[in-house]
């Protein structure tokens, strides 16, 4: 199911999750930074649990599985791939935020049109 499917008709809730998206995601992504840089795992998978349910919400899959797979190490004691699953997903973010600022920007402007924008990569 993609993004118009599920929110097609409801573009008033698409714009109230990519906001709140927003906002969370740039949190946990500093929260989750913060805590794997102590290798406080708690505060960790807290994050992650997070960002998984968040990314997932406004169907950004990759996002979502990247969060995963960085979680399966911090379960682990995978520091060293923690590090650089951290890092792509680090870049990841920022890609999806990016595509968030444009998709809220088209709904500001005019709500129908955010189906035909198109997205940074």
């Amino acid at each position: 199911m993609t993004l118009q499917d599920a929110f097609a008709g409801s573009e008033d809730i698409l714009a109230q999750m990519l906001g709140l998206f927003e906002t969370q995601a740039r949190e946990r992504m500093a929260q989750l930074k913060t805590a794997l840089a102590v290798w406080d795992v708690m505060a960790a998978r807290q994050c992650l649990h997070s960002l998984v349910n968040i990314s997932g919400a406004v169907h950004a899959y990759g996002m979502s599985e990247q969060t995963k797979a960085l979680g399966d190490a911090v379960k682990h004691d995978e520091r060293g791939m923690a590090a650089i699953l951290l890092q792509a997903l680090g870049r990841e973010a920022d890609l999806v935020l990016r595509q968030t600022g444009v998709l809220l920007a088209a709904l500001a402007r005019d709500p129908a049109s955010v189906w035909s924008v198109v997205l940074p990569d």
